[in-house]
C-alpha cells in the first residue's frame, strides 16, 4: 500500500510553467528537469511523512553509500538513487500512459479504487500533520535519548554525536507521536458535525455476517470486468 500511495503522489505532479530542460517525451508527455526533480522531492516529502521520518534523516541515508546506512534503510537509500529513482518514475510514467490509453483509469471499479486510496491518503498525512504539531523535542532530550540508546546498543555507542542525537531525536518522535496519536483523533472527531439517523438499526447491521460485495462473488459476477476486458482484446 505504501508504494502505491507513493506512486499515485508521485505521477499526479502537474507540470505548469515549466522552462527547464527536456529530458525525454513519452507518447507527447514532457519529462522535463524540472517535473523530475519535483516528483523526487514529493517522493521525499512522502517518505518523510508516511514513514515518521525526519527528513533530514532520511536525505542523509540516501546520500550515503549503501554500505554505510543501517541494514533497515538500505532499501530505501537505492530506491532514492537518483539513477534508480529516474528509472522507476519513468517506468510509472509508461504504465500510467498505457493505462488511460486502454481506458483503464476510467473504469468505475479503479475509479472507486483511486478514490478509496484518496481518503486513506489525506487520512494518513493530515493525522501526521497534527500529531507533528503536538511534539516538542528539546536538545537536552535528544542528548538523553542518544546516551540510552548508547548504552544498549553497540552500533549506536560509535556514531558521532550529531547522528546519535539526530537519531534520538527520531526515535523520541516517533515514541511521543503513539501519546499523542490519541488526543489528535479525538480533536478531530470534536471537529466534526455528526447526526445519525435513528431509524436506521446500525450495530444490527454491523453485527450480521453478510459481508458487503459477498453477493457478487457467490453469484459468479467477480472477474466479469476481466473478462470484458479480454474479449476486448
Amino acid at each position: 500500500m505504501r508504494n502505491l500511495l507513493l506512486l499515485l503522489l508521485t505521477i499526479s505532479f502537474i507540470n505548469c510553467g515549466d522552462d527547464s530542460q527536456l529530458i525525454e517525451s513519452l507518447n507527447g508527455e514532457k519529462i522535463t528537469v524540472k517535473r523530475f526533480e519535483t516528483s523526487y522531492e514529493t517522493a521525499i516529502e512522502t517518505m518523510s511523512r508516511m514513514q515518521n521520518i525526519e527528513k533530514k534523516n532520511l536525505l542523509e541515508f540516501i546520500s550515503k553509500d549503501i554500505d554505510e546506512v543501517p541494514e533497515q534503510f538500505q532499501p530505501l537509500n537505492y530506491q532514492f538513487q537518483k539513477k534508480n529513482f529516474y528509472e522507476n518514475y519513468r517506468q510509472m510514467l509508461m504504465t500510467k500512459l498505457a493505462a488511460e490509453k486502454n481506458g483503464f483509469t476510467s473504469r468505475p471499479d479503479i475509479k472507486e479504487i483511486l478514490e478509496q486510496v484518496e481518503m486513506q491518503t489525506i487520512t494518513q498525512l493530515f493525522i501526521q500533520e497534527q500529531v507533528e504539531k503536538k511534539i516538542k523535542i528539546s536538545d537536552n532530550e535528544a542528548k538523553s535519548e542518544c546516551e540510552r540508546l548508547r548504552s544498549q546498543n553497540s552500533q549506536v555507542s560509535g556514531m558521532p554525536i550529531d547522528k546519535c542525537i539526530m537519531l534520538g531525536r527520531g526515535n523520541l518522535k516517533r515514541v511521543k507521536s503513539q501519546e499523542v496519536l490519541p488526543k489528535v483523533m479525538e480533536r478531530i472527531k470534536e471537529g466534526v458535525s455528526i447526526k445519525h439517523n435513528e431509524k436506521f438499526d446500525l450495530d444490527g447491521y454491523l453485527n450480521n455476517n453478510i459481508l458487503p460485495g459477498q453477493d457478487k462473488i457467490d453469484n459468479g459476477a467477480e472477474g466479469s470486468t476481466s473478462s470484458e476486458s479480454s474479449e476486448k482484446e
